[in-house]
């Protein structure tokens, strides 16, 4: 093997065996979520909650194990459901940002203040996206027709469910045990097995490309193009980071072999953010199923929510440098 090869893979083999314990831990909280149905309660109880809809949402989208393309089905069958699409496009918005396991990892891979920032960063965006959108429904702005292009009610797991919102739930091992009367500690394994696949591979993706842009990309390129946080530099990631399909675990990994290139924090703090919650298989579901006032005010409280929390973090680690300090992380 050649040494380039031997040496990168020696790396990938120690950053994959120092993640395990934060992995595990992200992936027992979020069963022990599935298994007691924590997430589904607080969903389906948001349109009982009146005004404090959109915090009961908050939270929800923070500890719901979901990301972009699956909380879209969620979305799509709230509001058809009757609640409305302040607290809908909340947990919309913040479920793809946080989550138990999510937030071991970030930990793991970036420290401690960095997985506070992004927990911050969500709770954030979601009384942000829950205000505007409160906002705009008030005034008006999404008219009579309603939110959805499709009419009726819709479940996303009945028989009759459009295509684009179709799933695979009741055939997941584990709701097949549920239903043959299992008892939870028997469902909590099953629970447990299915995350970790799903979460698994993304965080290997993570890893892999992080350590491969680390080992590989040159740092006089990182740093003269994103090492510093210029607004420019803040908006080129924030746009950047809208198209792509990436997911806030496997995001984490490759932040952080950025960040050991050079990329400053506002940037940095941009794709945290952006990369997870817009993506374009993402867009495109919501695009067909709701209305052009819904995507757009979606795509643009996305935008506008990243660029307000990137600039402003970046500020504040240029004008204090023990704030900045904090966040110099290496393990």
């Amino acid at each position: 093997m050649p040494e380039g090869l031997l040496q990168t893979t020696k790396i990938l083999v120690a950053e994959l065996w120092h993640v395990t314990p934060y992995f595990l831990l992200g992936v027992t909280i979020g069963a022990v979520i599935r298994t007691f149905r924590l997430h589904v309660r607080m969903r389906d109880s948001l349109g009982r909650y009146g005004r404090s809809a959109i915090p009961a949402a908050v939270f929800a989208g923070v500890i719901s194990p979901l990301c972009s393309c699956g909380a879209i089905p969620i979305f799509v069958s709230l509001v058809s459901s009757g609640v409305s699409l302040a607290p809908a496009l909340t947990l919309l918005l913040v479920s793809p940002l946080m989550s138990p396991s999510g937030y071991t990892i970030t930990a793991w891979e970036l420290g401690p203040a960095w997985a506070n920032l992004k927990l911050f960063s969500a709770l954030f965006m979601g009384f942000f996206a829950g205000g505007v959108t409160w906002l705009l429904d008030k005034r008006g702005f999404f008219g009579n027709p309603g939110v959805l292009t499709v009419k009726g009610k819709i479940d996303i797991h009945a028989p009759d469910c459009p295509g684009e919102l179709s799933c695979n739930c009741g055939d997941q091992w584990s709701n097949r045990l549920a239903r043959s009367g299992h008892g939870k500690g028997v469902i909590f394994l099953a629970k447990a097995w299915e995350l970790t696949l799903m979460t698994g591979k993304f965080t290997l993706l993570g890893v892999v490309v992080g350590v491969l842009a680390e080992q590989y990309i040159p740092r006089e390129w990182i740093a003269g193009y994103l090492g510093e946080g210029s607004v420019r530099n803040v908006l080129l990631v924030t746009f950047f980071s809208v198209p792509l399909h990436v997911n806030e675990i496997s995001a984490a990994a490759i932040l952080y072999g950025l960040l050991g290139l050079g990329l400053a924090k506002g940037p940095a703090l941009a794709f945290l953010i952006g990369g997870p919650v817009t993506s374009i298989p993402a867009m495109s579901v919501l695009a067909t199923m709701c209305r052009r006032r819904v995507v757009a005010t979606f795509l643009g409280i996305s935008l506008a929510g990243t660029l307000l929390l990137a600039l402003s973090f970046q500020w504040a680690v240029d004008r204090y440098p023990a704030f900045s300090a904090l966040f110099e992380y290496a393990k």
